[in-house]
């Protein structure tokens, strides 16, 4: 690939990275705040999510979704089988990693929704703790594999580049 159609995948992929990790799950959290369920002989019913650190968890979403968007431009602009490509690869898992660690400590998995009905009054608590510890398994077997791939791409540098010229 040349150096243009390398920038522009590079683009690509960080527009498609700001989207997945900024932008839907800042929505998400801003329709999950004002959550109303229509009951049609009633009215609506408000069910509102008392989370004392909204505030930070959209903060640390943006911080870590623009460290991610970064570091995607960079791998995806580097040439295939490049060092640069995998240890920018690897730090934006590593980033990845950060940010589910984001979530988990700063209050995202554990909502607190509050029903309020006429006739009852109570909350509602989803548990999303066990969902991310399990990404984060994920994640760190794909550490084990970028530092695979970064190695092999040092130990494999001549052959790679014989390779690159022939094409």
């Amino acid at each position: 690939m040349s150096g243009t159609t390398n920038i522009i995948r590079g683009i690509i992929f960080t527009i498609i990275y700001i989207i997945t990790t900024i932008l839907v799950p800042f929505f998400i959290f801003r329709w999950v705040m004002n959550f109303q369920v229509a009951i049609p002989p009633d009215g609506e019913i408000a069910i509102e999510m008392t989370q004392e650190s909204y505030d930070r968890i959209i903060f640390w979403i943006i911080a870590f979704g623009l460290l991610i968007s970064g570091c995607a431009f960079f791998s995806y602009s580097s040439p295939k089988q490049s060092i640069r490509r995998g240890v920018f690869a690897l730090i934006q898992v590593i980033v990845n990693c950060l940010y589910l660690w984001s979530y988990k400590f700063s209050g995202a998995t554990e909502v607190r929704f509050n029903i309020d009905i006429p006739a009852f009054s109570g909350f509602v608590m989803l548990n999303l703790e066990q969902m991310i510890l399990i990404y984060l398994g994920i994640y760190f077997l794909t550490i084990v594999i970028k530092s695979y791939d970064i190695i092999d791409f040092i130990i494999n540098r001549k052959k790679i580049r014989e390779n690159r010229m022939k094409e």
